[in-house]
Formats: structure tokens, C-alpha cells, sequence
């Protein structure tokens, strides 16, 4: 009997341990059970960049600023003390061969044991290869804004000419130049040293906005002059002639002013008009535009504003004197050439428009007959064939209140000549425009 006790003790013991173990096992299952546990944003490391670009000469263009998501599973308490940093995600481009782009498979590492990888989004990496190359290109420096009243921006600088970017072969032969804007709205004085943001422009004047053509020049210093806006009024000179004097007549001006540059107010000076010279009244025909140039008589220092004319044109007007315009055909040439051959010259020129200053009833009674052009010329040094050549009005008997306007009249005359023959020295003949002797 005894005997019985015993085993079923020992047969109740051991049942008893092993109810113990499974309790213990259930127990602690409820206290540390199994789950998953994702983590977002888990950075990807790009291992073999350096291996690719020794034997390739290829360097990663994409794919260096990724993430995934990864789900891990194990026990509640351990997956409760991991963090990020105990898990690493890497892409292996050591392997690749050529310029293109590729998606690879991602590797999980937990520093923990125990827990094992369940889910990774996205597995796979895209990554770009490509050969990195330099490139130098120009810089322009553009102004943008209006300056202050009274002031103009001059042309900017930069001691910058050039900028070195870099990218992919592919993408860096399309960029072209790099652009700087310097705003100068509201300046009044120079602006020295500004900096200024660089943009990238491709060769259709297109922003470059690809984040792979890179530069290590973003900012460039820029000066830019400002320059004073002065307005000049334009006047002339009249020098008395021709029995007129300035208090006789009138002058107009066109323009009446212009506007002038100038870097310092001093280059001015105490100028306040600009004189353009000196009109002799002996020579100018009444309402008639003399053309006189304003850039020459500009001083040192001083330019004109752009979109200025650099030429103005003066109308003299008479008062208390009256003008006639009469047509003259007599000419009265003079060759001087001491050649012995013998030159045909015939007037193309059928008559010239001269005027006449003086008393209003002296001057209807002028006679054109009395009035010629004197034509002097070398036919030799001119040579055979069509020429401009100067005369002078001349008459013969004019009444005293009565003047001609000196000036300077061109007739065209032509020249003919076969080098044969004898003529006395200085001889020619002469023909009018209708072959007739022109004398």
C-alpha cells in the first residue's frame, strides 16, 4: 500500500512541475506577447559609391536622400526599447557597370536579437548613375527697378565673369550661362558690391531647375554707377553777315534741350545751356535747317542720355528784311588744269536755287540774267565720268540794299575725254545740259 502512495506522489510532483512550466510559459506570454512595430522614414544608406566611382568613374546622381518604412515583430518588450538608430537600411551600387538608372533591393540590420524583418516599403530603391562632369560659363549681369528722380543706372559689373557647375554629362551640356539680378529701385548713389543670387539659364533661356547641376558660386558681387540727369537748353552763336545783324532775325532750335549723364555734378560745372557755335547770317538761307552736332560740343565728363539726339537742327528766320528765292542756269566755269588734252565737260546741272536778302521793291526788280555760278575745277585731277564740284553765286550790278546768301552750291558736271588730240593748255569744251555752249 504503501508502495502505491509513493509513486502516485512522485507521479503528482512531476505532474505538478510541468503544470507549473506551462503556467509560468502562459504566464509570461501574457505579459511580453509577440507583435509587430513599424518605423517611418528610415534613412537608406548608399554603400559601394566610392567602389563604383574608382572602377567606373560613375557617381550617384539620385537616390541618396531615401527612406522606407519597416515593420519589425518580436517580443512587446524588446520591440519597446528598440530606436531608429538600432535599424539600418542600406542599397549596394558597388556592382553597377554603366550610366542608368536602377532599382535595387534594400537591406534590413537590427542590432537586437530577436526580432525579425516583416514588411519593408518600398523594397526596392530607385537610384541614378551617371558621370559627373565641370563646365565653366559665362555670367551676365542684368538691372532690374528704377532709380530715384533725376538719376540713371549705368552698366552693372562684377569681378565674376565665370562660375564652374557640375552634373551629369547629359544635363550639363544644355546650360548655357548664369544670371545675376541687382534691383536698383530707388538708388540715388552708386551701388558697390552688392550680392546678388545667381540663377542657372539653359540655351533656350529656361531656368535650370534640375537639383543635380550644382555650383559653388550662388552669390557674385555687383556694382553698379548711378549716374545725374541734368536738362540742357541748346542755343547758338550768330555772327552779323550779309547785311544782317542777330537783332534781325530769329533762331529756332530742334530739340530746344537735352538730357545729359553725368557721374559727378562738378563735370557740369557752371554750365547751364550748351552752345552748339557759331552761325554765320551771311551764309544761312532763310528757313532753310542748319544741321549742327550736340555730342562734339558736350565737355569732358558729360554723355547724353540714352535715346537722345546727338544732332539738332537750327532754322534761322529774318525780321524787317525781305527774302527771295530765284533759279539760276548761267554758269561760268573755269578748268584749271594745265593739261593739253582735251576734255568735253558738260552741266548736268540745268539751274541752282540761290536767295536774295534786301528791300522788298529792290529785290522784284533784280534781274536773273545778272546772277551766275562760277564754277572753278581741275578736270584732270577729277578724272572722266560724273562729279559734284562747289560754285559760288556772283552777279554783276545788284542794288546796294540788295545781298546774296554766301553759301556753298554744288553742281554736278560730267567729264569726257579720249586722251587723243591737241588743245591749247587749260582748254575744254563746254556744253550745257542740252549739248549747247554754256558760256
Amino acid at each position: 500500500m504503501k508502495n502505491i502512495l509513493k509513486k502516485h506522489d512522485i507521479s503528482l510532483r512531476l505532474l505538478s512541475l510541468l503544470l507549473s512550466v506551462v503556467l509560468w510559459a502562459v504566464v509570461m506570454d501574457m505579459d511580453n506577447p509577440e507583435r509587430p512595430r513599424t518605423f517611418d522614414n528610415i534613412p537608406v544608406r548608399i554603400s559601394g559609391a566610392t567602389v563604383l566611382q574608382q572602377q567606373t568613374g560613375l557617381s550617384l546622381i539620385e537616390g541618396a536622400d531615401s527612406t522606407v518604412k519597416i515593420t519589425l515583430r518580436g517580443p512587446s518588450k524588446t520591440l519597446g526599447d528598440i530606436k531608429a538608430s538600432q535599424i539600418a537600411a542600406s542599397v549596394d551600387v558597388s556592382g553597377l557597370t554603366e550610366a542608368n538608372e536602377y532599382d535595387l533591393p534594400v537591406s534590413v540590420t537590427v542590432s537586437r536579437s530577436g526580432l525579425e524583418v516583416e514588411y519593408i516599403s518600398p523594397s526596392k530603391v530607385h537610384v541614378r548613375v551617371d558621370k559627373v562632369d565641370t563646365k565653366d560659363i559665362p555670367v551676365d549681369v542684368n538691372v532690374t527697378g528704377t532709380p530715384a528722380d533725376g538719376c540713371r543706372a549705368g552698366k552693372p559689373s562684377s569681378p565674376v565673369s565665370t562660375i564652374t557647375v557640375q552634373g551629369p554629362a547629359a544635363e550639363l551640356a544644355n546650360v548655357a550661362k548664369a544670371v545675376a539680378v541687382i534691383d536698383v529701385t530707388g538708388a540715388e548713389s552708386t551701388l558697390t558690391n552688392i550680392e546678388c543670387p545667381v540663377t542657372l539659364y539653359d540655351r533656350d533661356g529656361t531656368a535650370v531647375t534640375s537639383q543635380h547641376i550644382t555650383s559653388k558660386t550662388e552669390k557674385i558681387k555687383v556694382t553698379v554707377p548711378m549716374y545725374n540727369i541734368d536738362t540742357l537748353p541748346l542755343t547758338v552763336t550768330l555772327k552779323d553777315g550779309g547785311k544782317l545783324t542777330a537783332q534781325q532775325v530769329k533762331y529756332s532750335i530742334n530739340p530746344e534741350s537735352v538730357k545729359v549723364v553725368t557721374s559727378d555734378q562738378a563735370s557740369l560745372g557752371d554750365l547751364r545751356e550748351l552752345n552748339l557755335g557759331e552761325i554765320d547770317l551771311g551764309s544761312v538761307r532763310t528757313g532753310v535747317p542748319i544741321e549742327l552736332s550736340i555730342r562734339d560740343k558736350l565737355p569732358e565728363g558729360v554723355s547724353l542720355e540714352n535715346g537722345q539726339p546727338d544732332k539738332a537742327k537750327v532754322t534761322i528766320t529774318v525780321d524787317g528784311i525781305a527774302t527771295r528765292k530765284v533759279q539760276v542756269s548761267k554758269f561760268a566755269p573755269n578748268d584749271t588744269s594745265a593739261d593739253t588734252t582735251p576734255y568735253s565737260v558738260k552741266i548736268l546741272t540745268s539751274s541752282v536755287e540761290i536767295e536774295l536778302r534786301g528791300n522788298e521793291s529792290e529785290l522784284q526788280e533784280v534781274e536773273t540774267d545778272s546772277l551766275s555760278i562760277g564754277l572753278t575745277f581741275d578736270s584732270v585731277s577729277l578724272g572722266t565720268g560724273r562729279h559734284k564740284v562747289k560754285g559760288i553765286a556772283a552777279a554783276i550790278g545788284l542794288p546796294s540794299d540788295v545781298t546774296l546768301v554766301e553759301e556753298d552750291i554744288e553742281v554736278e558736271i560730267q567729264i569726257t575725254g579720249d586722251g587723243s588730240g591737241g588743245a591749247d593748255s587749260g582748254s575744254s569744251d563746254w556744253t550745257g545740259e542740252n549739248g549747247e555752249d554754256s558760256e
